[in-house]
């Protein structure tokens, strides 16, 4: 399987998430995307249009069903942004590579980047293993609620089975008949499956693109750090121009990487937002149950998420700022007045705050998380006193 395969080359930019991409059907090519509109077309069909069209028998089962489908839809709108961002998402990848190729004739820097490309290679894989155990959880209790259910009821009344995912599905009498029931959990597998490689190949991707940009800062610092060790004013010019190039590499690579992310992180906090309050409304209702348990699942794999984002959003500013700190900690007022003028611009540049944002509306921190989550609690008390 792709995701078990070794990393033949440690200085390739995202190898592993790219070829899980690829398996996906993103591509910049539209007629090489048949498996991307394959898998449109089958999550629409089997959970979409259900969630939205077919109806629910409570409120409860409505709030899940809503859930469900937005932590569906946080999944899947990377993948829908991202094929119309192709040209930016490619640019990124060169610049990133041609940083690589410029640092690595010098070992230490080029140690750094195999560390880094083989923590995300690692990071890829266990997160689809956890992921994976995200799936089986919601499955397994799932279909043990089921066969609870099923030997324990009362002949005279009817029970409700629980369903892997909550949503009606044409025809079929899921919640009443054990059989439909079977049929209903097997399509409903293959899709939150499908949603599974989707999950990591996000994760793979979005997260190993911010933590490159944020190392390739922490390059940048280290190497104005040891300007200082440098003497001939020639070593010195060459040096300070080689640290002007990748600045102002790595400032195109984060402006390409804010252009990609923008409405995926503003869909992915929204989403959280609304994701945690039907969560917990629908778990307050219903209690500690099969299907509170696969909600349960849902809610530890988005909330996981959502951290990441803000904890290497967080560090990618926090290297930002570091530029300007390292550059104003060297000799550079006692250099000629030539060499004065070229470090001004990158004192200038660096003062501007790099990081990730949602459309531009907010940075994403540490603090947005916890923002996120007093919005979401206070949302879910607002729906506590309505219903």
């Amino acid at each position: 399987m792709v995701v078990f395969e070794p990393l033949d080359d440690p200085l390739k930019v995202l190898p592993l998430p790219l070829k899980l991409l690829a398996l996906l059907g993103v591509n910049k090519n539209p007629s090489e995307r048949f498996r991307l509109y394959a898998i449109y077309i089958y999550l629409w069909v089997a959970m979409f249009i259900p969630k939205l069209c077919l109806g629910y028998e409570t409120i409860p089962q409505c709030f899940r069903s809503i859930a469900e489908g937005m932590f569906s839809f946080n999944t899947t709108v990377t993948f829908i942004m991202l094929p119309l961002k192709m040209d930016n998402f490619e640019g990124l990848l060169q610049n990133l590579q041609r940083f690589t190729q410029i640092v690595t004739v010098e070992e230490d820097y080029k140690q750094i980047l195999i560390s880094l490309n083989t923590t995300i290679h690692k990071f890829t894989k266990f997160y689809f293993i956890f992921t994976n155990g995200v799936v089986f959880s919601i499955t397994g209790s799932t279909i043990a609620g089921m066969l609870y259910t099923y030997y324990t009821k009362d002949s005279k009344y009817s029970a409700a089975f629980p369903l892997v995912m909550e949503n009606r599905f044409y025809v079929l009498d899921s919640h009443y008949n054990l059989g439909h029931c079977f049929v209903h959990q097997a399509l409903m597998f293959f899709a939150l499956y499908i949603l599974l490689v989707m999950f990591t190949a996000k994760a793979g991707t979005l997260f190993g693109l911010i933590r490159f940009c944020s190392t390739v800062l922490g390059i940048i610092v280290l190497k104005i750090e040891r300007l200082n060790q440098i003497g001939p004013v020639d070593q010195y010019t060459a040096e300070l121009s080689e640290i002007i190039e990748l600045h102002q590499l790595v400032i195109k690579c984060s402006r390409q990487l804010q252009n990609i992310l923008m409405e995926i992180l503003l869909a992915q906090f929204t989403g959280c937002v609304f994701i945690w309050c039907f969560m917990l409304y629908y778990v307050m209702i219903s209690g500690i149950t099969a299907e509170g348990i696969a909600v349960g699942a849902m809610l530890i794999a988005l909330s996981t998420e959502t951290f990441i984002f803000c904890l290497l959003g967080n560090e990618l500013t926090l290297k930002g700022l570091e530029i300007s700190t390292a550059m104003y900690s060297t000799n550079w007022y006692d250099q000629p007045v030539k060499l004065q003028k070229m470090v001004v611009p990158i004192i200038q540049q660096s003062q501007q705050r790099i990081g990730i944002t949602a459309a531009k509306f907010y940075y994403i921190d540490y603090n947005r998380y916890g923002q996120s989550l007093k919005t979401a609690y206070s949302f879910y008390l607002l729906l506590k006193d309505i219903f």
